[in-house]
């Protein structure tokens, strides 16, 4: 871990609530955010961070620059911002990323040396890259269930060959190597996502050279007989998370050529109605899903900019109507846990600087009308949209 004299620089951080604001609200809108500006690991506010990941705990995962290492990953105490003295989880020489956490602080993600060559690794409990055993061995480690296994992608042959062929793979907590997890009939595929069940997500080639997404049976491989989820009606699809009921999301092709954000009923394929639309554009990408089958992710707006999303069971809601967001706007969602807590990223609007921030939910600040889309504090009914509402 490396201090800087420009981590003296005060870092205001500051809480945004809209508590008392009560014109201009969606009027389908269940739920409203509080916002905390998660800082930087140097200090700097000149610097910028983007979240990446979220437990249930309220800790954050995702990367800020160190000033002599370049990008490295980082993990905060919960409901905190990033402290300069013990948050960052790479520390080491050359550039490190956070692609997942789990509930008892293990991050998964990736390390990049000066030379380009890149690992993955996986910490031990609220751990750091540098600690001995780290390295799992394989290129990316894309996701982390509470078992500590790990999804990613390895590489199946010998990389001295021309012709490097990379497979889903899954790492299991005793490190004993890991596990191809083979393809849907073509030569290549991802791990992107993992539940506690040992089902693994992502993307695979198939027999006939397009990208489909997949959801394997618990702890096997991948059977393409039964695991490919097909698409929204287009070639492509490509799966990102699972939760524990077996309901997938991600993003696929429709057949006029759009890019859609995916919901799947539990254990199933996709169909028309897994469509969750956008916010007027033509693109939109759902990255992380919750017990209650609440989904974030991004979207394009009509003129073609991103912006982050909530999907709360039945509409799609740009983040943005849902924060009193004065001076900045949250561009993309990565994570969601338990609590309804997001970690989003931005950019304040007066610099241009990207900036991870923690959303927490709280109720509506004039009524408590309707069925909150969060339940993570008393008078709210959670709304179980793992029973998907069917267009």
């Amino acid at each position: 871990m490396k201090l800087h004299s420009i981590g003296s620089i005060s870092l205001a951080l500051t809480a945004f609530s809209f508590v008392g604001l009560t014109t201009s609200l969606p009027a389908a809108a269940a739920t409203f955010y509080n916002v905390l500006d998660l800082g930087t690991i140097t200090g700097n506010p000149n610097d910028y961070s983007a979240a990446t990941g979220i437990n249930d705990l309220g800790q954050v995962i995702g990367v800020s620059p160190n000033i002599f290492s370049g990008r490295q990953a980082f993990r905060t105490a919960p409901n905190s911002p990033i402290d300069i003295t013990t948050d960052n989880v790479g520390g080491v020489q050359g550039e490190t990323t956070a692609n997942a956490i789990n509930n008892s602080g293990q991050v998964v993600g990736t390390v990049e040396a000066f030379t380009r060559f890149t690992l993955s690794y996986r910490t031990s409990p609220n751990g750091y890259v540098a600690e001995p055993g780290s390295g799992i061995g394989i290129l990316t480690a894309n996701d982390i269930n509470e078992l500590s296994q790990v999804a990613g992608r390895g590489l199946v042959t010998d990389p001295s060959t021309t012709s490097p062929i990379y497979h889903a793979v899954l790492v299991n907590p005793d490190d004993a190597g890991f596990i191809d997890l083979g393809t849907l009939g073509g030569t290549f595929s991802a791990g992107n996502g993992i539940n506690n069940s040992g089902q693994v997500v992502g993307s695979s080639e198939t027999a006939s050279g397009e990208t489909r997404a997949f959801r394997t049976a618990p702890s096997s491989v991948i059977n393409s007989a039964t695991d490919d989820l097909g698409t929204l009606g287009g070639d492509f699809s490509s799966a990102t998370d699972i939760n524990d009921l077996g309901q997938v999301i991600g993003s696929s092709t429709t057949a006029n050529g759009e890019t859609r954000a995916f919901l799947t009923d539990a254990n199933s394929t996709i169909d028309a109605s897994d469509d969750l639309g956008t916010l007027g554009g033509d693109f939109s990408i759902a990255y992380s899903i919750n017990e209650s089958g609440l989904v974030v992710g991004d979207s394009e707006l009509a003129d073609g900019r991103s912006r982050a999303f909530v999907y709360d069971g039945t509409d799609l809601f740009d983040l943005n109507t849902l924060i009193n967001g004065n001076g900045f706007v949250l561009t993309s969602a990565r994570g969601i846990n338990e609590s309804g807590q997001i970690a989003a990223t931005g950019f304040f609007t007066a610099t241009g600087t990207s900036r991870a921030f923690l959303l927490t939910p709280v109720p509506e600040p004039t009524t408590m009308l309707g069925v909150l889309a969060f339940g993570a504090g008393a008078g709210f009914l959670r709304k179980r949209a793992k029973q998907k509402i069917k267009a």
